[in-house]
């Protein structure tokens, strides 16, 4: 197990192996942005901690090399945040990504480049929007036999927006790659939300799939709770913590705290 901790724009690694290599470059005064540089040498769990300061800017780099299999988690808390993810898979590596986060303000820019045969990504987000949050992921098959998997999952409360732009791209003569995009936010507010899924695909070898969903918890689940005897407030929490839960494993316990502060 991996675990970088970010304040800020500081960083401290708190508990490292040799299995990841990192490189960090110090924000400069003209941009004031600091760079994070990852190499995954070996098989391993990566854990980083965010906790945002006011207009914190990053930009994060994470390579994963030949062969190599990483599980990484992101928690990401506090104030206002620009992010910029670049992510670039090796041959037959794996690189499965959850995000959770209980943010003020933040704005993501992610691409992802499986650049040799047989890279696999699967990217899970789960975030309650407060306020304005607006996420690109930029999905770039560059080579056959390649598989990506992009799931976001939102729910906007009191001030909450959330703007989901994820675009995959596989090119002509890229055969045999799978793109899978599933979004979904849950809107318990009056304010606007948005998906926008788009599929550039230039080779007819290829599975691609799409949804995308915005509303309130549906209705069938919320008459089907209350017909046995649980309020709405109830009925909609509990259809809250399932859609936030799902597909989470050993982060529930971080997700349940989450969720217990604004739903008690």
């Amino acid at each position: 197990m991996n675990k970088i901790v970010l304040d800020g724009n500081l960083i401290s690694i708190d508990d490292t192996d040799d299995s990841i290599e990192i490189i960090l470059e110090d924000a400069s005064k003209l941009l004031d942005v600091t760079t994070l540089n990852i190499n995954v040498l070996r098989d391993t769990d990566l854990t980083i901690i965010y906790n945002f300061l006011d207009n914190t800017k990053l930009d994060i780099n994470i390579n994963i090399l030949k062969n190599v299999k990483c599980n990484l988690t992101e928690y990401r808390q506090g104030k206002k945040c620009k992010l910029r993810y670049k992510y670039n898979l090796d041959f037959h590596s794996f690189l499965n990504v959850i995000k959770i986060n209980d943010v003020h303000k933040i704005k993501e820019l992610v691409v992802l480049n499986l650049n040799k045969k047989f890279a696999k990504v699967r990217c899970l987000l789960k975030t309650i929007a407060k306020n304005e949050e607006k996420y690109d992921y930029m999905v770039y098959h560059n080579e056959k036999n390649t598989e990506s998997d992009i799931i976001n999952n939102g729910v906007a409360i009191e001030e909450g927006q959330i703007k989901f732009d994820v675009s995959g791209f596989v090119p002509n003569s890229k055969i045999d790659c799978i793109v899978n995009q599933n979004n979904r936010i849950i809107n318990l507010t009056n304010n606007k939300c948005e998906i926008k899924p788009n599929l550039f695909i230039d080779e007819n070898d290829v599975i691609a799939n799409h949804s995308a969903h915005i509303g309130k918890c549906r209705e069938d689940e919320m008459f089907y709770l209350k017909s046995r005897g649980i309020c709405e407030k109830n009925a909609e929490y509990l259809l809250i913590r399932g859609f936030l839960m799902q597909k989470l494993e050993n982060e529930k316990e971080t997700m349940e705290k989450i969720i217990s502060k604004y739903w008690r």
